[in-house]
């Protein structure tokens, strides 16, 4: 498929958004002529929860709880997280979290089974001498999210 204008737009906010997040961008986002799922993940990464809540909060689908997700993992409302996250089910993005947590030598407490387990990984979230892979990972995860979105939805 070939990039339309509009989609070559949207990937260059989203690009500038992961090099360097500014509210400067809000309006840029609420401007942008793509669909809520990749709004939802450019204003959580964007640092607007708030937008990035109301945007995800209104998709009735499995990327949207996963938005809706991340949000309260970033507020941080784990309980809340993890009820979307159930929501969620198989999310593209898990595999690929897997190898990373392979590769952080994380898999035990994230992927003890093979497959990820997005409700573990929310809680590793709450001891502090977790902070520096598990803030690797969900960074990895937005990213992963977002770029699945501008694919599937652009």
């Amino acid at each position: 498929m070939a990039i339309s204008p509009s989609n070559h737009s949207t990937r260059k906010l989203a690009d500038q958004i992961l090099v360097k997040p500014s509210l400067d961008w809000t309006r840029q986002i609420a401007e942008c002529p793509c669909a809520p799922e990749i709004k939802a993940g450019m204003y959580l990464l964007n640092g607007d929860w708030k937008l990035a809540h109301e945007t995800s909060q209104d998709l009735h689908t499995a990327i949207g709880a996963h938005w809706h997700a991340l949000v309260h993992r970033h507020e941080p409302d784990y309980q809340n997280s993890k009820y979307w996250l159930r929501r969620t089910g198989a999310s593209p993005v898990y595999t690929r979290l897997v190898e990373a947590s392979v590769e952080a030598g994380r898999e035990a407490e994230v992927a003890p089974q093979g497959s990820w387990d997005p409700v573990r990984f929310t809680d590793c979230f709450s001891d502090p001498a977790n902070q520096s892979w598990t803030l690797y990972l969900d960074r990895l995860e937005l990213q992963l999210l977002l770029d699945h979105c501008l694919e599937e939805f652009s």
